[in-house]
């Protein structure tokens, strides 16, 4: 039983290690850029932490100024706010989830 129990929870955590953000929205309006991105595997905690944004424009970086998320049902939404940005090539977005570094490409 008790190897039962381990192996449930190992599981969990294992879940909740694969996250794989998934890119909703974007939008480069009213000065500052916004993406919106949700994740089916959040599991209970989903803790975002390291934002960043790469416009792959002179390889400059920016920090989001604001980081809001909810877990519903075991899915998060994600809503990364950062500077008014005026040229884009391929934007990505850095970050950590639970701890775990993560990146993904920004939909357009």
């Amino acid at each position: 039983m008790r190897t039962l129990i381990t192996a449930l929870i190992l599981i969990a955590i294992s879940m909740a290690t694969n996250a794989k953000p998934q890119c909703q929205g974007f939008n480069n309006y009213d000065d500052r850029v916004t993406i919106v991105f949700t994740d089916d595997k959040a599991g209970e905690q989903y803790t975002i932490s390291d934002v960043k944004l790469t416009p792959v424009w002179r390889g400059q970086e920016y920090q989001a100024t604001s980081v809001k998320a909810t877990v519903k049902d075991g899915v998060s939404t994600v809503t990364l706010v950062f500077p008014h940005i005026t040229q884009f090539s391929n934007p990505k977005v850095t970050l950590r989830i639970n701890g775990k570094k993560k990146s993904f490409n920004v939909c357009q």
